[in-house]
């Protein structure tokens, strides 16, 4: 069981550095996180073939995609192969998604996973070393009648991702029960003083706005605007479930809201004519003000970041 207790950084100190020394910056950054990820790879390959698998959860905009790739290079590394597999892939239709009080549909739980079919999966692919598996059309809100099948060797491990691979009706299942758990989020908050500036919840807001409009197409206020539900489907099924991982990977870059300052700068002011998002539109720019800008520049490719934001 990992802890649950955040870091703190000094968010004038960030700011500084990202004036001073921006290269440094993202040097240690970078530094950071893979850290964690090579040492989630020599814990899983000390425990290999035992383990096989690893369950990766982590709220929304917190680093899963990345993370699961950047553990398939360390593993491949180690002499081990992986097979990634989302959860996603084993929605439900979406038509059976129950009702909020509101009467929208509840499509943030995790009954509109179909954990029978993903048990019943892994359980052909151990045995015959080969299984077909669903996948789901999201443009359609249905699982495709296409399957994808995937032959399978004892040198090769499976990362499954998705944001309920902790909770228990899937963890839970005999099937996982030597996997290596994964959860994975912001852990570290900015202050000023004795006062926190920005939250790890407030840094993922800032992800989630920035990767939506950036790979998506989605406006910032109709983020925020569903950000509410978001975080209520997180509060009533990751969130619990976090302190039972393995281990946790903070998946923060220390440079971040120096990095996220003009995008947010560029996307943000046009909420503040619309009175439904104008407070927090404001509030989010005024926290990022306290940072010095930082240009994209000298971050790596294959960094955690590309995931919100555009190459350059």
């Amino acid at each position: 069981m990992v802890s649950d207790v955040k870091k703190k950084l000094d968010a004038s100190l960030i700011s500084k550095m990202a004036c001073k020394s921006p290269q440094e910056l993202i040097r240690l950054s970078e530094k950071r996180y893979r850290e964690q990820i090579s040492d989630v790879a020599d814990r899983f390959a000390s425990q290999f073939p035992k383990q096989k698998i690893i369950l990766l959860s982590g709220p929304s905009s917190a680093g899963k995609t990345t993370t699961s790739h950047n553990l398939d290079t360390e593993l491949e590394k180690r002499g081990i192969h992986t097979f990634p597999l989302s959860l996603d892939d084993f929605f439900f239709d979406r038509d059976r998604a129950p009702l909020m009080a509101d009467g929208k549909p509840d499509l943030e739980t995790p009954e509109l996973i179909d954990t029978e079919t993903l048990e019943n999966c892994l359980k052909v692919l151990f045995k015959e070393g080969k299984a077909d598996f669903p996948i789901f059309d999201f443009k359609l809100g249905k699982r495709s009648d296409q399957v994808w099948t995937h032959e399978h060797d004892e040198n090769t491990a499976i990362i499954i991702e998705g944001l309920h691979a902790l909770n228990p009706l899937i963890s839970d299942r005999p099937v996982f029960a030597d996997a290596l758990k994964l959860y994975i989020s912001i852990k570290t908050e900015y202050y000023l003083g004795d006062e926190r500036l920005i939250s790890t919840r407030e840094m993922r807001f800032i992800r989630r706005i920035i990767r939506d409009n950036n790979f998506r197409g989605c406006a910032p206020q109709d983020t925020i605007a569903m950000w509410e539900n978001v975080v209520r489907g997180e509060e009533r099924h990751i969130r619990p479930f976090r302190t039972n991982a393995d281990v946790w990977i903070d998946s923060l870059h220390l440079y971040e809201p120096s990095l996220y300052r003009p995008f947010a700068e560029k996307l943000l002011p046009e909420c503040l004519d619309i009175p439904e998002c104008a407070d927090i539109a404001k509030e989010l720019l005024d926290k990022l003000s306290h940072f010095e800008p930082m240009s994209p520049v000298g971050i790596p490719s294959d960094s955690l970041m590309r995931e919100f934001i555009k190459g350059i």
